[in-house]
């Protein structure tokens, strides 16, 4: 009798029923504070992977190993035991006289998150994982590809070859894109030497001189560059509206704004290795020497350099990195203007000249000796100038695993 009594005896279910609901209400409410946790794990770890695969991607070599060791450098302590996995593919393309190579690199990285109130109910990990994926484009031109090209498909004589220019440069070849009649003028008096003179269009004007190596209807290159190249950070000055006359300066890299006036015409001036943004004014230049390694010069608008009298420059591009043989660019989509290199005494310039919007001449004796130079603009006036030229090493800003363009993708 007592036992059946004591099956049918309910007094006390309610505080069981309310013990085990306890568990579950304070599993459910501290399981937020979990979630909370691990998605302040998820963030910090995502933001390690995305530095990770886009310092892996720029890397030449050992993408993964560069990639783990960002990816250590930036993740938050408590997320030190994550582990990581990267893959990479190439893939490529090709346009105009370019071909386009595009590494993608994968990474993912994982970790179990302890809960503190989800084991409650058994589940003692939250799984986090990230993934990343970045990209990057190198830009190979074909060995014997140009080394000059002239933009504006229909302005008349968008190539001026003016009395006295003398421009020798038997490996490279000049690419005229302009259909006009005509599309260039070769005035007596001057002397070129190409391997190739590619002009679209059927009519030129040639004053009684000889242009060898002159094709017209020819299916000129247009430009190789243009999407592919980094844009600096501009927004914030480092230096305003200066004039330097002292006889010798060293400038720095930074966002130069305003007017910036060299007074000095046998000053020495060098610049320290670095992207040298110009903005919103220009540099007048009177003479001088100038001298810089591994410098890039940005112009972040219609600003530009004039290069007057007297002028000697031996400027030369990084040879690694972002801006790999960038020499002198500009910010793309520009209205149309014109840049002006005046009497210059010597000027030894390597690396790309990626002025597409710019109308460039070069007057009285503006001398050009480089054997590594790629020259792109809108169009090209030569009066009595002589330049020697070799094309770069047969590849755009971005070879030998410098890539630009680089960017994430997811």
């Amino acid at each position: 009798m007592k036992i059946n009594n004591f099956w049918r005896d309910t007094r006390g279910n309610v505080a069981m029923v309310y013990g085990l609901s306890a568990v579950l209400v304070i599993a459910a409410a501290g399981g937020t504070l979990d979630l909370f946790n691990a998605s302040n794990m998820r963030h910090g770890m995502q933001n390690a992977l995305d530095a990770a695969v886009l310092t892996g991607v720029r890397a030449s070599s050992q993408m993964a190993v560069q990639a783990s060791n960002t990816f250590k450098q930036n993740v938050p302590d408590e997320l030190d035991g994550a582990s990581q996995s990267y893959s990479s593919a190439a893939s490529s393309s090709s346009a105009s006289s370019s071909s386009y190579l595009t590494t993608t690199l994968t990474g993912t990285a994982s970790l179990e998150s302890p809960t503190y109130f989800m084991k409650l109910i058994g589940l003692n990990d939250l799984k986090v994982s990230v993934k990343s994926v970045a990209q990057g484009t190198t830009t190979v031109t074909p060995s014997g590809a140009p080394c000059i090209y002239v933009l504006d498909p229909s302005g008349n004589q968008a190539l001026l070859v003016n009395s006295g220019a003398n421009v020798q440069a038997p490996t490279c070849e000049i690419h005229v894109k302009s259909t006009a009649n005509p599309a260039a003028i070769f005035n007596s008096g001057s002397t070129l030497n190409f391997k190739k003179l590619c002009i679209q269009g059927a009519n030129v004007i040639r004053n009684s001189v000889t242009v060898p190596n002159l094709a017209t209807s020819c299916a000129a290159s247009g430009d190789p560059y243009s999407g592919t190249l980094p844009t600096p950070a501009s927004s914030n000055c480092t230096y305003s509206n200066q004039n330097y006359s002292a006889a010798t300066q060293t400038l720095q890299p930074g966002v130069y704004c305003g007017w910036f006036n060299f007074n000095n015409s046998s000053a020495n001036i060098t610049f320290a290795p670095g992207v040298y943004v110009i903005k919103n004014g220009g540099w007048n230049v009177n003479g001088g020497t100038w001298k810089g390694t591994g410098v890039t010069f940005y112009y972040a608008d219609t600003s530009k350099i004039q290069f007057n009298s007297g002028i000697s420059a031996d400027l030369s591009a990084p040879s690694s990195g972002t801006y790999k043989d960038l020499l002198m660019y500009e910010a793309s989509g520009l209205s149309k203007t014109q840049f002006v290199l005046n009497d210059s005494v010597a000027n030894k310039l390597s690396g790309l000249i990626w002025l597409p919007s710019r109308e460039l001449t070069l007057n009285a004796k503006s001398g050009v000796q480089s054997d590594a130079l790629t020259l792109v603009v809108w169009r090209l006036i030569l009066n009595n100038t002589t330049w020697n030229l070799g094309p770069m090493g047969g590849a755009s800003s971005g070879t030998d695993g410098a890539k630009t363009h680089v960017r994430l993708v997811k």
